[in-house]
């Protein structure tokens, strides 16, 4: 976003980062991540008739099933003093002390697991924070999704009407990367998480004998990755990681929108992507697509991009270019914020 943030600005827009300001005219909000952050100034929002925008990235629909491992009544309770604690007060320590103590003895423990079992057994239980979450978007003046499926998600799920905006890349960083040598047969950019299919790529790189490099945070903590990975904070080293690959693999069964098949079409490279619907929707005809976790099917459409049987669709290239250009980002998010 601030990247989008920055070129508004430059149109002589005025943004407060981070901070509350009663001149202002529309407050952004960008994903539940951030959503504490609004509901301790929502009573000012409302007293000084100020605009609230959502910008949603995605809701994942495993989050609502029963069989998600987070929707356990105990994590259910937490979140709810996590939520009563951070929406009105910072006392994040006092509970935290408070459930240590707990945790601490063993009768407590057992209760809390028999209860657990019993709960999630007969009751149907939601993650709690989208609870919450919703609220907070019935009471937006405006909800966006970042793509159709993301539209569709929150809908089905949450019951919640929004408009698709697609954000768009830092194109003008990306113009500034000049050609680089070669460093990597394949690249894969993401969080590392269960969700990601990361392992499918790693064991599709040893299948060929190919040298792999993934890039990105370890959410997952119980992943093990036998290939060099790495988190670069600098978004513009990354892009250069990424102009070093031969292939760009996204082997993902879900996301928002997908931003680095994005960057890949803008730095020209072949990029293999799951057969997501979001892939499909925000990718068009630029990737080859393999059927999501077929680990033979992946290995087969990397044997024909090196082998020269794939070659890069420009038209497509060129639609994503003038499509999800930081200034294309830039005018669709202003044309919304300005119909309000």
């Amino acid at each position: 976003m601030f990247p989008i943030i920055r070129e508004l600005e430059k149109q002589g827009h005025t943004i407060h980062y981070n901070q509350f300001s009663k001149d202002a005219d529309i407050i952004l909000a960008e994903s539940h991540s951030n959503m504490y952050n609004i509901y301790q100034i929502l009573k000012k929002i409302r007293k000084n008739n100020i605009k609230l925008v959502n910008i949603i990235l995605d809701i994942p629909p495993w989050r609502l099933s029963l069989n998600d491992n987070q929707n356990s009544i105990i994590k259910l309770i937490v979140q709810y003093f996590y939520h009563i604690f951070h929406k009105y007060y910072s006392l994040d320590r006092i509970l935290t002390q408070f459930l240590q103590i707990l945790n601490s003895h063993k009768t407590t423990k057992i209760f809390f697991r028999i209860s657990s079992f019993f709960l999630n057994t007969n009751y149907q239980n939601k993650i709690f924070y989208q609870v919450n979450y919703k609220k907070l978007l019935m009471k937006s003046d405006l909800n966006l999704s970042i793509s159709k499926f993301t539209q569709f998600c929150v809908k089905k799920l949450l019951n919640i009407n929004s408009k698709v905006w697609y954000p768009g890349v830092n194109s003008k960083l990306i113009e500034t990367i000049k050609d680089l040598p070669i460093k990597y047969d394949m690249i894969n950019i993401s969080r590392i998480t269960a969700h990601k299919k990361q392992h499918l790529i790693v064991n599709a790189s040893k299948k060929l004998a190919l040298k792999l490099i993934i890039i990105g945070e370890q959410q997952d903590k119980g992943i093990k990755l036998d290939c060099p990975h790495i988190y670069v904070p600098n978004h513009l080293d990354v892009m250069k990681q990424l102009k070093r690959s031969r292939l760009y693999i996204d082997a993902s069964i879900f996301e928002g929108f997908g931003m680095t098949p994005i960057e890949a079409a803008f730095l020209e490279k072949i990029t293999i992507a799951s057969d997501t619907y979001v892939h499909k929707e925000v990718l068009g005809k630029y990737p080859l697509y393999f059927i999501k976790n077929d680990l033979d099917d992946l290995v087969n459409k990397i044997k024909q991009a090196l082998n020269g049987e794939h070659q890069l669709d420009w038209d497509a290239i060129d639609k994503i270019k003038k499509k999800y250009s930081l200034e294309s980002a830039k005018d669709r998010l202003e044309k919304f914020l300005k119909s309000l």
